[in-house]
């Protein structure tokens, strides 16, 4: 049985969401470090594993990458307090935390349209975690739904990363962005299924149903695939294409599954769905003004 301040924790806003937004923060210092390290390789290496191997002797990316485990440990707790719905959407703050990092420390001017651009996620995100307020629905969704799911997001990533091979500089990174971004959208509502189950009565018992189950391997795949493609989107130079191209991709796709999965109904009172498309709209109407 879960302890009262389990209860008292869970679907608490004012606890998932500042969670949600270190998180947010954490993945913008990551891949503000990675994209910055990962650009210096040279072109034209296919092997995934040399290219980690070289990384691995960068101070600056190892330093990104426990940005990144940090993070993911920080949106593991607020995605098991709160709905998907919402917490993937507050994720695309890492765009304005990026934005901040790039002018704070790499030394670069941001103009009067990225500024805009920041407002404009910002207040999105802020009117669509109001109007939306979803119900917390189920995590335990059915295997006929998790089997339809998974195939349907494996067969767009293939697609991605085959046009991918074939593109060169912004295009590739778009599109092993949006790989990744497929990747890391399942891999958020996998990562909701896990916490949900690993909440039994017992950390021994709860460990060997979860060894049992196929979330949890689907979980680990889906991390270190979404992880080894957004590295190869860097590499191809352009961090705004990379890192606004997976945002976008990761936040729909959880969001679809989030509603098709797990039942995270949004209010359907009409004052509500239409806060919640106009905020949809100027938060993605942001997130274009960044990536350009």
């Amino acid at each position: 049985m879960p302890s009262r301040i389990d209860v008292a924790l869970h679907d608490e806003p004012t606890i998932y969401i500042p969670l949600t937004l270190l998180a947010a923060f954490g993945f913008a210092a990551a891949a503000v470090l990675q994209q910055d390290q990962a650009a210096k390789l040279p072109q034209g290496q296919a092997s995934p594993s040399s290219i980690l191997f070289q990384l691995l002797s960068r101070p600056l990316w190892l330093a990104g990458l426990l940005a990144y485990l940090v993070a993911y440990a920080l949106q593991m707790v607020a995605v098991s307090l709160g709905p998907v719905v919402i917490i993937q959407p507050l994720i695309s703050a890492q765009l304005v935390f990026a934005l901040l990092l790039g002018v704070a420390f790499m030394h670069r001017e941001a103009t009067m349209r990225e500024w805009l651009g920041a407002v404009a996620v910002t207040i999105g995100i802020a009117v669509f975690i109001v109007a939306t307020d979803p119900s917390p629905g189920d995590p335990d969704a059915s295997a006929r739904g998790w089997i339809v799911s998974a195939g349907a997001i494996v067969g767009l990533m293939t697609i991605a990363v085959a046009l991918g091979w074939r593109s060169t500089g912004p295009a590739r990174s778009t599109w092993y962005g949006a790989a990744s971004g497929l990747a890391w959208g399942m891999m958020i509502v996998l990562m909701k299924t896990v916490t949900h189950r690993a909440s039994g009565p017992g950390i021994g018992e709860t460990l060997g149903q979860l060894l049992a189950e196929p979330y949890v391997y689907g979980l680990v795949l889906a991390a270190v695939g979404g992880f080894m493609l957004l590295q190869r989107a860097f590499q191809a130079g352009s961090l705004t294409n990379a890192l606004v191209t997976y945002t976008v991709v990761e936040i729909v796709v959880a969001v679809v599954l989030g509603v098709l999965l797990f039942g995270e109904r949004p209010h359907d009172d009409w004052v509500s769905l239409l806060f919640t498309c106009i905020s949809s709209v100027v938060m993605v109407t942001g997130i274009v003004v960044l990536a350009r």
